[in-house]
């Protein structure tokens, strides 16, 4: 288990990019471990409210000679958020195995 964070100063656009490439990757790789679940959680909980505060934000204003940080995909758009569902239907699966006995 290992916590990563970004610290400084965001644009609302550059903040969304982050958050949504930290969150994807929670996603991706945040399951795997028994107390990972509980963390992961966590993480997911502390970046939907980042991700609040940052839509909050005046959209950027451009800065002649330096591009725009594209926000990229949101989470759901990316192939590996799907990868969370993996124990969600571990779990629903061993639930299920033990109501029917």
């Amino acid at each position: 288990m290992r916590w990563t964070s970004v610290d400084g100063w965001f644009c609302g656009a550059c903040g969304i990019a982050q958050i949504r490439e930290l969150t994807t990757r929670t996603l991706w790789q945040g399951w795997w471990g028994p107390l990972s679940m509980f963390a992961t959680m966590h993480a997911l909980l502390r970046n939907w409210r980042a991700y609040r505060q940052l839509r909050r934000l005046d959209p950027p204003s451009p800065v002649p000679g330096r591009p725009q940080t594209p926000q990229g995909h949101p989470v759901w758009q990316r192939p590996q958020a799907y990868l969370a569902l993996i124990p969600v239907i571990w779990a629903a699966s061993l639930i299920a195995s033990n109501l029917k006995r």
